[in-house]
C-alpha cells in the first residue's frame, strides 16, 4: 500500500529536479533553441561583435598578422545575407565600406595609425547590433559634449589665434563623431548622424576663413549659431536611445519550451497522486476496508 504514495513522490522529486534544470538551463541564451542552430541569425551577430573586437585589438597592438585573419572572419560574416535583416542597408555599407579600407591598408603595409580609425568604427557598429541601452556607442555623447566645451573656450579665447586653437579641437570632435557613424546608421539615424557631420564641416569651415580673413561680428556671430547647432544635432543623434533601450538590439525571442512545461505538468500531477496516495494510505494502511 506504501506503493500508493512512495511512486508519485519519487516520481514528483524527480520532474521537480528535471523542471529546475531545465529553468535555469533556459536562462542561459546559449542553451535556448534559438542558439543551438550554429547558423543562428543571433549566433552570427555575436560571432560578428567577438571579431570586431578582435579586430580591434589587432590594430591597437599593430598585429597585421593577426588582424588580417580576424578580418577574414569580418568578410565571410558580411557574406552571409541572414544577417542583413537586423541594422539598416546604410550602416552595412559603411561598415563594408571600412572593412575593405582595412583590408586595402593591410595589403600595402600601412601603420596601424592610419587604419585604426576604421578599426575603432567597425568594433562600436557591430557592437551597437547587440548592445542596446549598453552600447559602447551611446557612451559618446558625454565625450561629444566635452569636446563641443572644448572648441567652445578654445573659440572664447581673448588671443589673435582663437580661430586657429578652436579649429584644432573641432577636429578631435570631428573625429569621435566619425566613430559613431555606423553605429547610429546602424540604429536608423542617418539623418541626424549626417546633420551631425554636416554642422561639423560647416563650422569647421567658418573657422577656417576666421582664421585666414580675421573675425568679424558677423563672423562671431556665425560661428556661434554654428557651435549651437552642433550641440542639438549631438542631443538629436542620442536623445531616441536615452528611454527607450532598455533591451539589448538583438534579445532572444521569447520561444515555447515544451520539455519545461511538460516536467512542470508533470510535476503537479504527481505531487496531486502523491497526496492522494498518501491520504488513502492513512486511512486504510493495509488495505483493510471497514465494513
Amino acid at each position: 500500500m506504501k506503493a500508493r504514495f512512495i511512486i508519485p513522490l519519487i516520481v514528483c522529486l524527480l520532474m521537480t529536479a528535471g523542471s529546475a534544470g531545465v529553468v535555469w538551463g533556459s536562462a542561459n541564451p546559449e542553451w535556448s533553441y534559438t542558439f543551438l542552430s550554429a547558423d543562428s541569425p543571433y549566433r552570427q551577430l555575436y560571432k560578428l561583435d567577438q571579431t570586431a573586437a578582435a579586430l580591434y585589438t589587432a590594430a591597437n597592438a599593430n598585429n597585421r598578422q593577426a588582424a588580417y585573419a580576424e578580418l577574414q572572419k569580418l568578410n565571410k560574416l558580411l557574406a552571409k545575407e541572414m544577417l542583413q535583416a537586423y541594422g539598416t542597408p546604410t550602416g552595412w555599407a559603411a561598415l563594408k565600406k571600412d572593412a575593405a579600407a582595412i583590408e586595402m591598408a593591410l595589403s600595402n603595409g600601412y601603420h596601424h595609425q592610419q587604419w585604426i580609425e576604421e578599426a575603432v568604427r567597425v568594433r562600436l557598429g557591430a557592437d551597437s547590433l547587440i548592445g542596446g541601452g549598453g552600447a559602447l556607442w551611446l557612451q559618446y555623447e558625454g565625450l561629444l559634449q566635452e569636446d563641443l566645451l572644448t572648441v567652445r573656450k578654445a573659440w572664447k579665447r581673448q588671443t589673435d589665434d582663437s580661430a586657429i586653437a578652436a579649429r584644432a579641437m573641432l577636429n578631435e570632435l570631428k573625429q569621435h563623431a566619425r566613430r559613431i557613424e555606423i553605429a547610429a546608421l546602424y540604429a536608423g539615424d542617418s539623418v541626424r548622424m549626417n546633420e551631425l557631420l554636416a554642422r561639423i564641416s560647416y563650422t569647421d569651415r567658418l573657422l577656417d576663413e576666421s582664421a585666414s580673413l580675421g573675425s568679424n561680428a558677423n563672423r562671431k556671430e556665425q560661428i556661434e549659431r554654428s557651435l549651437d547647432g552642433i550641440e542639438t544635432a549631438v542631443i538629436g543623434v542620442f536623445m531616441p536611445y536615452e528611454d527607450t533601450f532598455a533591451l539589448p538590439a538583438v534579445s532572444v525571442p521569447a520561444a515555447a519550451h515544451p520539455l519545461k512545461w511538460s516536467l512542470f505538468l508533470g510535476t503537479i500531477i504527481s505531487a496531486v497522486l502523491t497526496w492522494t496516495g498518501w491520504r488513502k494510505y492513512k486511512q486504510n494502511p493495509y488495505g483493510i476496508k471497514k465494513l
